[in-house]
């Protein structure tokens, strides 16, 4: 019997975009088994059954990297080709969704086609597989005083949740969350959260502001944070590192975060899984070290490395794109959101005062409102979302929130305000093995055209299964009974005022509900922005919402695109920017909650978007990658064209990559993603590539 997954409420645990989905190979009884193992490496897993099957089949058309009894790479095999190996002992490591690796002794034959991978095995054979997921979740809870002393201390168990200290730990599933921080009337660390030994501290003068600033450098570098009279970097053999002071300070922790994590990612190829990566052919020539010797060194002598040997301009070209920057009050409140916060490596700004909103929001609107108003429309025929009714209430919220901008691709900056309730939230959701639950609610007759764009669009993946329900002009009981049961996602069609969403009897205000069961949620009305809010304090992560009236037309079309591409696992700060780029009306879509919640898991790994232009006859792409909760920073990616072989690191753009047609005609067959040509957004199921000239 071939074993295929299939959902399960037990087995191992594989990582969906939005939320932990279980799956299990359908042949097989379960072993105590904690590690995989090979004469010289280990690969730590969090969970392992044992089979016996003369075929694995996996669900998506996955590289298979293969490994000898003692470690040294054999092959790599990917979607496009097969390699058959002779029987031997071999580790394969057939990570999708999750780190999988299976341990077996056998000839191997490996293929895919375009949905999946087939690893065929020399009859009936004995495999030990082992999973380890992302660890997305805290592990624990280490309790802080407002001292900022005690909050160094606090902030130094972080590191605690690296899985390793060599430059691997720059691979985000070798990266896991650091401990929950409560404030509370005394200092509490569980013995469980030691800072692990790298040698590295970190010297900060004794304020809240530098407590969060250095909190991501911390966790990275494994460091203790301890006060100091200026902020430096200070290692076991005596080296030093200024860390700026003032308005430089913020900056100089950003920028040696990043430095110190990009040059990782160039020292690990080294390591364990020695991919041919684009990065390291850009900036091997300009490196003044030895990128073998420097794998070598213990953490704290590669640090010292790093900053005296490499100079920030040399670095900067080839950065990832970071994307994520947070900016929070230093309030000692605050200190609950850092682990979140660092969990993502998100750079960190702390403002004495929230900033007021920029004074570029009219002039979108108007724009918006107008270019709909023009060509085949009217304002008579194109009406303006709850216009006559909407109000700006934003003055009246009072939920704590941090701000999250995102700047990915070269499109606006998007700007997510996040309370503590969306992290804490998402660590609270238990998996389930049941489809993807998606609830659609038209409460206007008048937008039924969003309704039944949408309504074609959700759940139209085979691989992935779907339960979706439609809503029609829900009263105010039956909105209420929708909003508070369990589903992944809720679109919502219709009109919300100040007084909240409204219903054929009335209105439903989502600041009076005891729970929301929507992980994700679109609110695509007029001023849905504090709806929003309060839709996250009862129980959602994540959302798409506006902060100002939204023209109908517009609203349709921004609407079915944000539906294709959460339904294709773009995460929720994606899809916002992708729609930016669609339409302009896109503009007037902002996110509350965590940005990085998807709904669905991306066919292709890392959620992408492909720029294609053509110069001379030549068609040239160039593919961005985005991350989502799954999809991290340090992740690695390689577009899924014949004759490119080189790696890139997530998120970071490809750079312009010439393809013949027969190539880009064979990209887009492996997925439906949005492409970009003549700064239009297509997608690649609709583009003619034979007339792309």
């Amino acid at each position: 019997m071939n074993p295929t997954f299939e959902p399960t409420d037990d087995g191992l645990e594989v990582i969906d975009s939005i939320e932990r989905h279980r799956y299990r190979l359908t042949t097989h009884d379960p072993v105590s088994l904690e590690e995989v193992r090979t004469d010289r490496l280990q690969y730590p897993v969090d969970a392992a059954v044992e089979i016996t099957t003369a075929m694995l089949t996996l669900p998506t058309s996955n590289t298979v990297y293969v490994r000898d009894r003692d470690g040294s790479m054999v092959a790599e095999v990917r979607p496009s080709e097969q390699a058959s190996l002779p029987r031997d002992q071999y580790i394969l490591d057939l990570s999708g969704p999750l780190k999988l690796y299976a341990r077996l002794e056998s000839s191997v034959q490996i293929y895919s086609d375009t949905d999946q991978t087939y690893v065929s095995l020399d009859g009936s054979t004995a495999v030990s597989l082992g999973a380890r997921s992302y660890h997305r979740r805290p592990a624990g809870t280490v309790t802080t005083t407002s001292n900022p002393t005690d909050m160094m201390r606090a902030v130094s168990t972080f590191g605690s949740a690296l899985k390793t200290t060599t430059p691997e730990r720059s691979y985000p599933t070798l990266r896991g969350h650091p401990p929950k921080i409560e404030l509370g009337d005394e200092l509490h660390i569980p013995s469980q959260f030691a800072t692990p030994e790298t040698g590295v501290r970190i010297e900060i003068p004794n304020t809240t502001r530098h407590v969060f600033v250095v909190a991501p450098l911390a966790y990275y570098l494994g460091a203790d944070v301890v006060p100091g009279s200026t902020p430096r970097l200070v290692t076991e053999s005596g080296f030093t590192y200024s860390l700026g002071c003032g308005a430089d300070f913020a900056d100089t922790v950003e920028r040696v975060l990043k430095h110190v994590f990009f040059l990782d990612c160039i020292v690990r190829t080294e390591g364990t899984t020695p991919l041919p990566l684009h990065e390291r052919d850009a900036i091997e020539p300009a490196l003044a070290f030895n990128i073998e010797t420097v794998y070598d060194q213990p953490l704290s002598a590669q640090l010292e490395t790093y900053l005296t040997d490499v100079s920030f301009e040399t670095g900067d070209r080839h950065l990832p794109d970071w994307s994520l920057e947070t900016r929070l009050q230093p309030d000692p409140e605050r200190v609950e959101f850092l682990p979140f916060v660092t969990n993502s490596l998100s750079s960190i700004r702390v403002q004495d005062e929230p900033q007021p909103p920029t004074d570029t929001q009219p002039t979108v609107s108007a724009q918006a409102i107008e270019e709909f108003a023009r060509g085949d429309f009217t304002r008579s025929n194109s009406p303006v979302r709850d216009a006559e009714l909407a109000t700006t209430s934003n003055e009246g919220m009072s939920i704590p929130t941090i701000e999250q901008r995102w700047n990915s691709s070269g499109s606006t900056q998007i700007i997510s305000n996040a309370p503590l309730s969306a992290f804490h939230n998402s660590i609270g959701r238990q998996p389930k093995a049941d489809p993807i639950e998606i609830d659609v609610v038209c409460n206007d007759a008048a937008m039924r055209d969003e309704l039944e764009t949408v309504d074609g669009v959700y759940g139209t993946r085979a691989e992935l299964p779907f339960d979706v329900t439609v809503h029609y002009e829900l009263s105010t009981d039956e909105l209420e009974a929708v909003l508070e049961s369990d589903t992944d996602f809720l679109h919502f069609i219709g009109h919300i005022d100040d007084d909240g969403m409204q219903c054929s009897d009335g209105t439903v205000d989502a600041s009076l509900l005891e729970t929301s069961g929507a992980k994700a949620f679109l609110l695509n009305g007029c001023q849905s922005h504090d709806q929003g809010l309060h839709l996250i304090e009862a129980g959602s992560i994540g959302g798409i919402v506006t902060h100002d009236d939204v023209v109908n037309t517009g609203a349709v079309s921004v609407g079915s695109t944000i539906a294709r591409l959460l339904n294709r696992g773009y995460p929720l700060y994606a899809a916002v920017e992708i729609a930016r780029k669609k339409s302009v009306v896109g503009e007037q879509y902002h996110i509350v909650g965590d940005g990085l919640i998807a709904i669905a898991q991306s066919k292709v790994g890392s959620p992408e978007i492909c720029s294609v232009t053509v110069e001379n006859d030549q068609i040239f792409i160039n593919m961005y990658t985005y991350m989502s909760v799954r999809v991290k920073k340090g992740g690695v990616y390689v577009p899924s064209v014949d004759d490119i072989n080189s790696y890139h690191i997530v998120p970071s753009k490809t750079g312009w990559i010439p393809v013949t047609k027969t190539q880009l005609r064979e990209l887009f067959r492996i997925d439906n993603v949005p492409v970009l040509i003549d700064d239009e957004i297509q997608w690649s199921v609709d583009v003619n590539v034979e007339r792309l000239e």
